[in-house]
């Protein structure tokens, strides 16, 4: 951008360049010239374009798909924003078809906003919202709005399908609305407490996600990357 300004600049000027440098040099604009430009070359290498990620699962269960799990990661100059949407068909006892949607936006790397919706055959279940008001999270639902305890959430769920969550001890964990421990098992394998019988096991190669277990007393699935 800038080379093709300064071409353009020597072509609108070329009849007259000698006047021009002369003026300049005689008014010090030179120096002037360069402080701008300089300051265009500055303000351009802090520019940080905007950049998506986006991550598919297969939800397994029996060795059978039952279902799959989209999450879109949005970087932009001033925040991250992740969603993930899902669909899951299952027999267990009787039928039943969970779908849900997530969205969590972060801001100067603390957690700002957060929602989780789920429902199970068309009925809801799962419909709240945590929001940073000044120093304090709160949490809404359909009765009311009440303060957390939890303080600068830099990590929830979301986030561990992009990043290996390396020297994390607590993570915040939306459908449960709190923090939850997380256990380093072994070189590239995180597992997640995240209530009594019900963990997730996250396991990384090279950094990335390859799989994850999501365990509960009544109902186990294991996530396996779709390949793009």
């Amino acid at each position: 951008m800038i080379p093709a300004l300064i071409v353009y600049l020597i072509r609108k000027y070329k009849g007259t360049l000698k006047i021009f440098f002369k003026s300049l040099m005689s008014k010090n604009i030179v120096f002037k010239l360069l402080i701008v430009l300089g300051l265009i070359l500055l303000t351009s290498s802090f520019t940080i374009p905007s950049e998506n990620k986006s991550l598919s699962y297969n939800v397994i269960k029996n060795k059978k798909v039952i279902g799959v799990i989209h999450i879109d990661k949005s970087i932009s100059q001033n925040e991250i924003v992740y969603t993930l949407s899902s669909d899951i068909k299952a027999k267990f006892l009787a039928k039943f078809n969970v779908v849900g949607k997530e969205k969590a936006i972060y801001k100067k790397g603390v957690l700002v906003y957060s929602s989780v919706y789920r429902t199970l055959n068309n009925k809801v279940k799962v419909n709240h919202s945590v929001e940073l008001q000044g120093n304090t999270y709160h949490i809404a639902t359909s009765d009311e709005i009440k303060p957390m305890s939890c303080e600068n959430i830099k990590h929830n769920l979301v986030t561990f399908y992009f990043e290996e969550p390396k020297d994390i001890s607590f993570v915040f964990c939306d459908n449960q609305k709190e923090m939850v421990p997380v256990i380093a098992v072994s070189d590239g394998v995180y597992k997640v407490e995240i209530s009594k019988g019900k963990y997730n096991v996250f396991h990384y190669k090279k950094g990335k996600c390859i799989k994850v277990e999501a365990v509960s007393k009544l109902f186990s699935v294991t996530l396996i990357p779709i390949a793009s």
